[in-house]
């Protein structure tokens, strides 16, 4: 077993009145969306984006180099204490050849999103740098009034170490650096250089749409590729919309089979993924499984 990865340090400090760029490195979205939780950040914060952001080519939020010299520019500008996605959808993978963990450690600015921004976690995680896994600008005005407070308190870092209850799937306890995202996305990833650092981390995972089968295929790809073996727990999130099939197979049951017998704690039920109320977690920071509890320090 790995030894247990330790936290990223803080990243540039946010503050109500901090300049929020808010980005499109995937998919175009709904603009009634993105208005109201536009109107929810600029209740605290000061908030600036291109009116590029509306671009669509195909499934994407305009083409690649568009939305690479976006997030290149709000990574690079130092008027800008962090970064938040617009939507998820597909195409933040398409970027990442052409931008660099050195520029992102150099910046140190804290990344918002999740989904398919789940590249730009590994991104991140792979430049040593915090990023937040919660909801997005076009998905913010959705949740309930305490999931947009604890998004404030979780980018401003104003609260000390948070708890939730969850449920074990394999019991026991364990602690790491917690890192993770879409599982969809992270086996996408699995053997290119793309990938993040998952050694003695706690992996959180969740997904959408996709069925117990497909699960199990990117399951069974990571522990080939060695990924699964090397972490030291997993927090499952929500797997919404991931219905059996035929065969009546559901995903609780693929989850126990792919992950029951790593020798390591597997906690499910945790409020994060594609739901209203998704709850905002600090990718980088030190986490705990603790039998039917996870913690995570701010």
């Amino acid at each position: 077993m790995n030894a247990p990865a330790t936290p990223f340090p803080p990243s540039r400090p946010v503050r109500p009145g901090a300049r929020l760029a808010i980005v499109a490195p995937s998919g175009p979205f709904d603009r009634e969306r993105f208005e109201a939780g536009l109107a929810v950040l600029r209740s605290r914060y000061e908030v600036g984006f291109d009116e590029g952001i509306f671009s669509r080519t195909g499934y994407f939020a305009g083409a690649d180099e568009r939305r690479l010299e976006e997030l290149r520019e709000a990574i690079r500008s130092p008027e800008i204490d962090a970064i938040v996605c617009a939507r998820g959808g597909y195409g933040a993978t398409r970027l990442l050849p052409g931008l660099e963990p050195s520029e992102v450690t150099e910046a140190n600015k804290t990344l918002v999103g999740f989904s398919d921004i789940t590249a730009l976690h590994a991104l991140w995680a792979r430049a040593g740098v915090r990023s937040i896994h919660g909801p997005m600008v076009a998905s913010l005005a959705r949740g309930n009034e305490r999931i947009v407070s604890e998004w404030f308190a979780t980018l401003e870092r104003r609260d000390g170490p948070e708890s939730w209850t969850v449920e074990p799937l394999v019991s026991g306890s364990a602690e790491g650096r917690l890192i993770g995202g879409n599982l969809a996305v992270l086996g996408a990833l699995a053997g290119t250089p793309y990938a993040p650092p998952v050694d003695g981390c706690l992996l959180f995972l969740e997904d959408v749409g996709e069925r117990p089968y497909r699960v199990d295929r990117v399951l069974t790809s990571l522990r080939q590729a060695g990924w699964l073996e090397r972490c030291a727990g997993f927090i499952l999130g929500a797997f919404t919309e991931g219905d059996p099939g035929p065969d009546g197979v559901t995903l609780e049951e693929v989850l126990h089979d792919r992950l029951g017998d790593l020798g390591v704690p597997v906690v499910t039920g945790f409020p994060a993924g594609h739901i209203d109320d998704n709850e905002p977690l600090t990718f980088g920071a030190r986490a705990r499984i603790e039998g039917g509890t996870v913690t995570v320090e701010g």
